[in-house]
């Protein structure tokens, strides 16, 4: 693909944050892609799950008038007793009922960028990362399942001296790997579940591929010293939280792994996303699911255990 083609790629991207201090060194613009091949239980993204362009509502500032539902071109939207209801199976995102709704309470989820007009966004906080230290992440959703668009993209980022950081679940292809790999300074890699079987009901896939990509990301890392490579695993309560699976990481990363990765952080479970499963018309199966102290103090034995693997936590038990 010429250089040309690949700037005119485009990719499905739902959000695009500035001054981030969460994923990478420094202050990051962190973009958001649209799809993903998991679907875990708990997606704290639920918006970014599907890769087709969609909506979403805030029910408590609609005031009923049913623009929206008279509007809509294909009867997706309906009005209940709980407000407005939106059958996904039908909505095809033509964001009409948004673009008419009075009181903004239609949200778009998902626009179309080009390399080129995602590029004129990220260099508008160039000054920040410069003074910071920081760069670009790229998130989702998977950006993986965007290979083309994700190397074009390093690639313009490389060429203006801008870090840049690859978040992914590892559900992706070899091929992917072979594209973005060479223009990522730094890998965040998920690692969820090590059962096969209780990855398949709790993510919708298994972790064979993931292992694979894993295994790609350390042997790239071995020949060419980068990219840097830190692990994450989200703690979710009778999920990925029990002493079984985090120890099969934990033994994963310390016999295949070492010295090959500078931490692996463990994400404490929060609920701030409860409200984006309502907005999206979405069962949410974490109610009540709190952490208490003691809860915490009991996870975080793994790392007295595994004090080579330098674990890190993140979520409001750790401060």
């Amino acid at each position: 693909m010429k250089p040309r083609e690949k700037e005119n790629l485009t990719a499905r991207i739902f959000k695009i944050e500035s001054l981030n201090t969460h994923n990478g060194p420094g202050y990051r613009t962190v973009v958001y892609f649209k799809g993903c091949p998991l679907k875990c239980a708990w997606c704290h993204n639920p918006e970014g799950i599907s890769k087709k362009q969609e909506i979403w509502i805030t029910n408590s500032t609609c005031i009923g008038c049913e623009t929206c539902v008279e509007t809509c071109p294909i009867d997706a939207l309906t009005m209940t007793v709980d407000g407005i209801k939106i059958d996904r199976d039908i909505c095809d995102g033509c964001f009409r009922c948004a673009e008419t709704c009075p009181t903004k309470s239609i949200e778009k989820l998902g626009e179309d960028f080009t390399v080129e007009r995602l590029m004129e966004r990220v260099l508008e906080d160039k000054p920040f990362m410069d003074t910071s230290g920081g760069g670009v992440t790229i998130t989702g959703g998977e950006p993986g399942i965007f290979p083309d668009f994700a190397e074009a993209f390093f690639r313009k980022c490389k060429e203006n001296s801008i870090h840049t950081a690859f978040d992914t679940s590892g559900y992706v292809s070899e091929n992917s790997l072979k594209k973005i790999l060479p223009y990522a300074d730094l890998v965040f890699f998920d690692l969820k579940i090590m059962n096969e079987e209780k990855a398949k009901k709790m993510t919708g896939k298994g972790v064979k591929l993931i292992l694979k990509s894993l295994a790609i990301i350390a042997g790239y890392f071995k020949n060419h010293g980068t990219p840097a490579i830190q692990f994450r695993t989200p703690v979710i309560p009778g999920s990925t939280d029990d002493l079984e699976n985090l120890q099969a990481i934990a033994g994963l990363l310390e016999n295949e792994y070492a010295g090959l990765f500078s931490n692996w952080e463990l994400c404490m479970f929060n609920d701030i996303c409860e409200d984006k499963y309502r907005k999206m018309n979405m069962t949410w199966n974490y109610n009540d699911k709190k952490y208490s102290s003691s809860d915490f103090i009991e996870i975080s034995r793994i790392k007295e255990n595994y004090l080579n693997l330098n674990i890190e936590f993140s979520g409001f038990v750790s401060q």
